[in-house]
């Protein structure tokens, strides 16, 4: 059956127009950790600037990436020049600066969570993306991230694991460091010290209860404790000396993201080619 041509232009009034995709906001990051949600999900077209600590390979496992980028100085100076529609910043960043005047600026401030859990990751980094415009890119990166840690579950690693820095700094539950161990499979030996959250373990509680494996991140700012009493101890060294230490060179673990899951893999992988004179239950 043919359309008249009045049959024809009415069917064409009729169907719904092609919608044109809304462009892309073009983003500003002003941190290390807001920088790999913006190398991982953005478009590269849409990064106007990452922070500069993003240059500099010792903090920054990205930062061959990230040098295709102009750096900034996380000012609000900085916002005000470079005209973002969008800035990935940190509450402390927020608090420092006024939100209003940039606003008045046209420029969206999207406060960069930091989750203490999987769960938490995984809603941030679907956050992120839908602030950026780029839900599918996120998505497709959590997809990646679980099936990552469904493998890493798979092989049981049933050791207690300590997380120590130089200066006895550790981490119990409610952190993102315990949520590494559990991607890894690892029991978070700092809970069996008494410790919840971001604190310190005495060396007396390790030497009484010490763990079947440490953990020790390469991080920049722990070298400053380099020369702390517990490191130094006779005790303390004696023990790192028949207890096995997983010693962890890229700085993945300072930022509560995806990213996380490369630290579970270097830590599980570590813990694998160990030989343990015995596995504890």
């Amino acid at each position: 059956m043919r359309l008249s041509t009045c049959g024809a232009l009415a069917l064409a009034a009729a169907l719904p127009l092609p919608t044109t995709a809304a462009p892309l906001p073009r983003l500003m990051s002003t941190n290390i950790c807001a920088d790999v949600l913006a190398l991982s999900i953005a478009d590269p077209a849409q990064i106007v600037s990452l922070s500069r600590h993003s240059q500099d390979a010792q903090r920054f496992s990205l930062a061959a990436k990230a040098r295709q980028f102009p750096a900034n100085e996380a000012t609000a100076e900085d916002v005000v020049h470079l005209k973002p529609d969008l800035v990935l910043a940190s509450r402390r960043w927020n608090a420092r600066h006024q939100q209003a005047l940039l606003k008045r600026h046209g420029v969206r401030i999207v406060t960069v969570p930091f989750p203490t859990d999987w769960e938490g990751i995984d809603a941030s980094t679907l956050q992120m993306g839908q602030a950026m415009g780029r839900e599918a890119a996120a998505q497709q990166l959590l997809a990646d991230t679980r099936a990552r840690r469904a493998r890493l579950q798979a092989r049981p690693r049933p050791f207690n694991a300590l997380y120590l820095r130089p200066n006895g700094g550790s981490a119990g539950v409610r952190t993102h460091v315990d949520a590494v161990l559990k991607a890894a499979g690892l029991r978070n030996h700092a809970t069996a010290l008494g410790l919840a959250g971001w604190g310190r373990v005495d060396l007396e509680r390790i030497l009484n209860n010490p763990p079947d494996v440490f953990i020790t991140p390469g991080l920049v700012n722990d070298l400053a404790y380099a020369r702390s009493g517990l490191s130094r101890h006779p005790q303390m060294k004696a023990l790192l000396e028949r207890i096995p230490v997983v010693a962890l060179q890229q700085n993945d673990w300072g930022c509560s993201n995806w990213q996380l899951i490369e630290a579970a893999e270097a830590v599980a992988a570590q813990v694998d080619a160990l030989k343990f004179s015995e596995q504890r239950p």
